[in-house]
């Protein structure tokens, strides 16, 4: 019997399982969320931890007892094996740390139920572990799942911005459950236990802005209307025209002020910025990217700042050092 698995199988069905729980919290109208998208995130997470072990030919069952059919590792036995074949650009701690408090949360998930605007604290956990999942996975199988969906939680209300620091922060006069008070003590400790080891917190809990911008209205010259006449069934083509200077709004100025003066402990400056550009080919990455050949200028969009805030303190020193 195979005692590793399969390392593809086990790759594309905890691929499959992230896709679900993403397009599960972004449904407009879906009863008990929350829950449902944890157990199909952490899923994913066990399944990719068995597909590393996998690929470095270690076992994913445990020890067989007699007289008992053979089982695979439990969640945390393959976390605490597979964690040693994380990139070594990665902090192992900070992504623990984040999968195991979603982990508490989805085995005491009861206790939660009746917190007003708690599901925010779970958004910000949540949006660090897919970042963290989508770097893992691409680093150790070569497999952007970026490509397949947008990665990005949608918030679920206007009412309240989906920042759980300021959930934390403001929050500190309401009475909480016993359950609610533990968890958010948790982070508290965790964060500063981080912070005092030199480990990069983003890794456990960022706050990701979600911006609903109105631009303009959509007007006859943005659509291109077609017949194709040489089709017997003459479909109809449609082609929307985008403007680059609307997908790639920023400029290098507008990325160094919303970043600020340092990023993961590290200073953050226009030289910072333009040896990230170069060491990682971002002007070659279209999705990051646009040159205005006209006035002369790259253009960025907001995913590179996405990108840019997960890199650790290691890949910002490593930028520097060889450009």
């Amino acid at each position: 019997m195979n005692l590793f698995g399969s390392s593809k199988a086990l790759l594309g069905n905890s691929i499959s399982s992230m896709l679900a729980a993403i397009e599960i919290y972004n449904k407009p109208v879906f009863n008990y969320r929350n829950e449902c998208f944890s157990i199909l995130l952490l899923n994913s997470w066990e399944l990719v931890f068995k597909a590393i072990l996998s690929k470095n030919r270690q076992r994913i069952f445990r020890p067989k007892e007699k007289g008992k059919p053979l089982k695979t590792l439990l969640f945390y036995e393959a976390m605490e094996k597979a964690k040693l074949f994380f990139p070594s650009s990665i902090s192992q701690q900070a992504v623990i740390e984040n999968i195991t408090k979603l982990y508490d949360y989805r085995n005491n998930a009861t206790h939660f139920y009746n917190e007003k605007d708690f599901g925010i604290i779970i958004f910000g956990l949540a949006q660090t572990s897919i970042v963290n999942y989508r770097d893992i996975v691409y680093d150790l199988f070569k497999k952007d799942i970026a490509e397949e969906i947008n990665l990005s939680l949608l918030p679920l209300s206007f009412s309240k911005s989906p920042d759980p620091i300021e959930f934390i922060k403001n929050d500190k006069n309401r009475s909480h459950s016993p359950y609610v008070e533990e968890y958010l003590k948790a982070i508290s400790n965790t964060t500063q236990n981080l912070e005092k080891n030199g480990i990069d917190t983003g890794r456990f809990l960022t706050v990701f802005k979600v911006n609903f911008q109105s631009t303009k209205k959509i007007a006859s010259a943005d659509l291109v209307i077609g017949v194709d006449k040489e089709s017997t069934n003459k479909y109809l083509n449609i082609e929307r025209r985008v403007d680059p200077n609307e997908s790639y709004p920023l400029l290098r100025k507008d990325i160094l002020i919303e970043i600020g003066s340092t990023l993961n402990g590290q200073k953050f400056n226009s030289y910072t910025f333009d040896c990230i550009v170069k060491t990682h080919k971002i002007k070659n990455i279209e999705r990051f990217c646009w040159n205005n050949k006209r006035n002369k200028t790259y253009q960025y969009s907001r995913d590179l700042i996405v990108y840019i805030t997960t890199l650790t303190a290691k890949q910002i020193e490593d930028a520097v050092r060889k450009k």
